[in-house]
């Protein structure tokens, strides 16, 4: 039995139309215009803004959309991609004229179900959908096809796993597989500037996406542990002039459970990104932008929270936020080449993010144009394989925080043989880091998730099925 997973998911993820839709389509749907409805529900989560905004135009009751507005569905939307990292349909697995609930796989492996309600009569236009999740929300995943792998056979499959969607042109980046003594894979492949034709290289720095929300997440646990700070602080204790703050504790921040917007909306989209500098300069997208929810009521994936949670961090630890990561979280771990570099500023080894989203036409382009001057508490900041795998064992070696907080920040209640999957992603920006016992897998790449995703689902199989290191044959 896993002890515990916990995923910390992208900046803005999207649902692959060649996966999810593809595994949709054979389903038995039953033949009822709910179950029409929340075919197109699946479709548009792989779609773009566009055909989302028509989707809720045909397919959502109007009595619905007299409820909410079309911007906060769109934000909705967002949020459920990020925190999901796409959703593939498996099952139906109840149905009535109104009702409909279908059994999922997210995109960071974890079993939930989508529930459809919709209007009384027909055309039974959605009213609302809502995402299950925990033990009871699916069935055990089965464990991985094919027999188990000694660390050389694992190494060597991986190996050609990266070797075969490289030359195919759907991989660029870098993959670290190992063990607490020793390291079995260390690779790089494509190109880092494509301009330039500059390679990857095994110290190549990559944008970490979300996964810098841990690196903040263990900030907190520090200045937790020594009493600066409190998880039932009210952030009117150090952001007394933020909207709602009186309502907002650290650990609703924390757990995304403040109702602070997310600042990927309308005006992130429409201002100058090379504005966005520093951490503080975030909390102007979220600050007259209205609670999603009565702080404390409800759950839902807020980057908004986490920039909110840097200021946090830099008045209770009397240090700027960038700084605090440096000196304390870091440095101990030993990661010199994690950072927040200015867009600009000449940082060395960066490799340069492409991506087929941003409705430039076909093919892919440089992520320049999508991304912020600097990353944020949210995340955003680039690092290679080698301090990924530095922080994996100072974090659980509770190096950084003691044991009871590591196991908090990675969301289990202890650090033996953790199982935990985190993922980061965003326009040419995928990450991820998985714990399987005591093996580390470590991929970063510079191309879309959606793009990368066909080749890091056999390679969480190719890590499951490796022998405990009790049992790897000589």
């Amino acid at each position: 039995m896993r002890p515990f997973r916990f995923a910390v998911i992208a900046l803005t993820l999207f649902v692959p139309l060649t996966g999810a839709l593809a595994r949709a389509a054979t389903l038995r749907w039953p033949a009822t215009d709910i179950a029409r409805h929340a075919q197109a529900w699946f479709a548009m989560l792989a779609s773009d803004d566009a055909a989302a905004r028509a989707f809720y135009a045909e397919h959502i009751a109007p009595a619905s959309l007299a409820e909410v507005s079309l911007d906060e569905r769109m934000q909705r939307r967002h949020a459920m991609q990020e925190r999901t990292q796409g959703l593939t349909p498996l099952e139906v697995v109840d149905a009535t004229p109104t009702s409909l609930g279908v059994r999922c796989k997210a995109g960071n492996g974890d079993l939930v179900v989508a529930r459809f309600e919709s209007e009384p009569d027909a055309p039974h236009r959605l009213l609302g959908v809502r995402i299950e999740a925990g033990a009871d929300a699916g069935r055990p995943e089965p464990p991985p096809a094919g027999p188990p792998l000694d660390d050389a056979q694992a190494s060597a499959e991986l190996r050609k796993l990266f070797d075969q969607h490289a030359a195919a042109g759907d991989f660029s980046g870098v993959a670290l597989l190992a063990r607490p003594n020793a390291t079995l894979l260390s690779g790089a492949w494509g190109l880092a500037d494509r301009a330039q034709q500059t390679p990857n290289a095994t110290d190549t720095r990559f944008n970490f996406g979300s996964i810098g929300k841990l690196f903040t997440k263990t900030a907190v646990a520090q200045l937790v542990q020594v009493g600066k700070l409190s998880l039932d602080d009210k952030l009117s204790r150090w952001l007394p002039d933020f909207p709602h703050a009186d309502s907002i504790t650290v650990d609703m921040l924390v757990q995304h459970r403040s109702g602070v917007g997310d600042f990927f909306n309308d005006a992130y989209r429409a201002m100058d990104r090379s504005k966005l500098r520093h951490n503080r300069d975030y909390l102007a997208l979220i600050r007259n932008q209205p609670l999603w929810f009565t702080p404390g009521t409800d759950e839902r994936y807020s980057n908004g929270g986490y920039a909110l949670l840097g200021e946090v961090i830099a008045k209770a630890s009397g240090e700027d936020y960038y700084d605090y990561l440096a000196k304390h979280v870091f440095a101990p771990a030993g990661m010199r080449d994690t950072g927040y570099p200015v867009e600009g500023d000449g940082a060395p080894r960066v490799a340069h993010g492409y991506t087929s989203r941003d409705g430039g036409g076909p093919g892919e382009r440089d992520n320049a144009g999508t991304r912020p001057a600097r990353g944020s508490a949210a995340g955003g900041g680039y690092t290679t394989t080698a301090d990924l795998l530095a922080f994996d064992r100072a974090l659980l070696g509770a190096k950084l925080c003691d044991a009871k907080r590591a196991a908090w920040v990675v969301g289990g209640d202890d650090l033996k043989s953790p199982h935990l999957g985190f993922a980061g992603g965003a326009p040419g920006i995928a990450a991820e880091w998985l714990r399987e016992g005591d093996v580390t897998l470590i991929v970063l790449t510079n191309r879309d998730p959606e793009t990368t995703r066909e080749v890091m689902q056999p390679a969480r199989a190719i890590v499951r099925r490796m022998r405990p290191a009790n049992r790897v044959r000589s």
